[in-house]
């Protein structure tokens, strides 16, 4: 496509770019032989959008965003998604027996007339972006949609020999064709959960449908699916399986596998859990970025008095630290992070896991296999012999492993594990239950850290907003003048957040510091609640009180951090607590 010289004088007096602009963007477009609309925008001299408005004024035609219009399926169904894919379109509305269409590429005098020639339709020409084209046709039709229709067509091309459904799996791939659709459609599903900072995707067959979900910023959200997939099912999983070096004849037993993958310059560990239901196998594929463990303690979230706090926790010579949260409350990054503040020369580090989640230089890392009996209570036993000075287990699930840990910590060294309970004060009562003696616990106890995750605003479509300040004044225990005082924004929602509102997460913390007056509570075998009570008076600050801090410097909402502070939620007691920090 070839912009014609008056088309740049309209970008010149529409103000989009100027002079220099305009003489950089020739060069780079005529340099790489690309269209002067798709390299202004690349080189960052404009949006994307104000580009291709003005295009859409030169050519006379109306400019649409089809992601915000509200597009029937019956619209969807007049086009196949082949060829919507192939020839780069979106049909958008019928109006007289006419289908309008949106295009990127209104300068193409024969992509119209390829367009109803394959339709065999009228058609009317609207314009939007290259992104929107791209980011519709996805929802409209499905990710992967148009290599579902090829197999199909292919399917019956070929006869009643192939069956997609049937129970064989070397029946579903062993033909040529349809195993390399089945590799593009799964690459494509991993690719888009990829881009989508998904961290985990769901596979889940049903009666006559399969759902996939991706989970963002700890929310599932749905994936656009051709509803062709339910017969796929079979196939996905197989080549799954095949991926994460599982056995693909066996349906009835769950199975565990592990698959790297590669894009661009970043590597992801693919953690491939398959369960057997009722209507078939379900899948569950936990994405783990390598270069994510990059974090440093402070992008974690922690505040800088946090991390003064919890930097004399693990300049500590021996001891336990425990961090506390239900599955997915980003406890193992936590510890990754500290473990990689503390990585030296002069100290030598251990850790077991189950399984080993990143791979951290410099660290001796072992993963458990149950299978042949090496679990963490025996891992804990060899890691002794080896002379570490901080050894990090996954997580204490029995007692067991309560007790090498603290039996380990008694002789000099540093352990940091997880631990799946609420709050801070619940590690005691957790530890007892498994069977720990209570004088075990105070001895060897430095701190216990209760986490969870919050949705970060998304910075592009933050704006300032004014919620009911007295519910919220309620719920976080304050005055309404206090809360007055707080600047409040939300996400509008735009297309970085997917029209969330919210972008990537951010950690909140309760930390509570084992003081004498703790550990005697401890020995006394006193109650969670009463342990919590203490250190509130002590000065901790609970999970929602970290949250509030994030709410004050307009980082998240109240909302988000009253949903996930919701089952540790300990305000009440401030009534009791009148020096409470808030």
């Amino acid at each position: 496509m070839r912009e014609p010289k008056a088309f740049q004088q309209l970008l010149l007096h529409r103000g989009i770019l100027d002079e220099s602009k305009l003489e950089r963007a020739r060069g780079e477009a005529a340099k790489n032989r690309l269209p002067l609309v798709e390299v202004i925008p690349q080189l960052g001299l404009a949006a994307q959008e104000r580009v291709y408005e003005a295009l859409a004024e030169f050519c006379e035609m109306p400019f649409v965003m089809p992601s915000r219009e509200n597009i029937d399926k019956e619209i969807a169904s007049k086009a196949p998604a082949r060829f919507a894919t192939h020839y780069g379109f979106v049909p958008l509305y019928e109006r007289n027996g006419t289908l309008v269409v949106a295009i990127s590429d209104p300068l193409n005098p024969q992509l119209l007339d390829d367009i109803r020639m394959v339709l065999k339709r009228r058609v009317e020409p609207a314009v939007t972006t290259p992104a929107e084209i791209v980011r519709a046709t996805k929802e409209l039709y499905g990710v992967g949609a148009d290599t579902m229709e090829r197999i199909l067509i292919e399917a019956e091309a070929e006869g009643p020999v192939l069956t997609l459904e049937g129970t064989p799996i070397g029946a579903d791939l062993g033909d040529d064709t349809i195993d390399a659709s089945i590799i593009k459609f799964v690459n494509e599903l991993i690719l888009e959960a990829i881009q989508s900072d998904t961290t985990d995707i769901h596979i889940e067959p049903f009666e006559e449908s399969l759902r996939v979900r991706y989970r963002i910023d700890g929310i599932l959200h749905q994936a656009p699916t051709p509803p062709s997939i339910r017969g796929f099912h079979a196939a996905i999983v197989s080549r799954i399986k095949i991926m994460a070096n599982l056995n693909i004849a066996e349906k009835r037993l769950p199975q565990d596998g592990k698959i790297m993958a590669t894009f661009g310059e970043s590597r992801y560990d693919l953690r491939v859990s398959i369960l057997p239901t009722p209507h078939g196998e379900t899948v569950n594929i936990r994405i783990l970025s390598r270069s994510s463990m990059a974090l440093t303690m402070d992008q974690l979230g922690f505040l800088p008095e946090d991390m003064r706090v919890f930097n004399t926790y693990i300049s500590r010579p021996h001891g336990i630290i425990l961090v506390t949260g239900p599955t997915g409350s980003g406890k193992t990054t936590t510890l990754y992070a500290a473990l990689a503040k503390l990585n030296s020369i002069d100290r030598k580090i251990l850790t077991i896991e189950d399984p080993i989640e990143y791979q951290l230089s410099g660290i001796s890392q072992m993963q458990v296999q149950p299978k042949i009996g090496f679990d963490f209570s025996m891992g804990l036993r060899s890691m002794l012999r080896h002379d570490p000075d901080i050894m990090l287990v996954g997580e204490i699930r029995d007692y067991e492993t309560a007790e090498m840990a603290i039996r380990s910590s008694l002789t000099g060294h540093l352990v940091l594990s997880t631990l799946h309970t609420n709050d801070s004060a619940g590690a005691v009562t957790r530890l007892i239950d498994m069977g720990v003696e209570p004088f075990l616990i105070s001895s060897t106890m430095i701190a216990s850290v209760a986490q969870r995750l919050v949705r970060r605003l998304c910075r592009q479509c933050a704006e300032p907003c004014q919620p009911d300040l007295k519910l919220v004044a309620a719920e976080f225990g304050l005055t309404e003048a206090e809360v007055g005082k707080v600047n409040f924004q939300r996400g509008r929602g735009c297309e970085a957040c997917r029209h969330t509102g919210y972008r990537g997460r951010i950690a909140i913390y309760e930390m509570m510091t084992f003081t004498d007056r703790i550990k005697q509570m401890t020995v006394d075998r006193a109650t969670a609640v009463e342990i919590k009570q203490e250190a509130l008076r002590q000065g901790m600050q609970t999970l929602r009180q970290s949250g509030w801090q994030r709410v004050c410097n307009g980082q998240t909402t109240p909302e988000e951090v009253l949903r996930l502070t919701a089952d540790a939620d300990t305000l009440s007691l401030e009534s009791e607590i009148p020096d409470a920090a808030v």
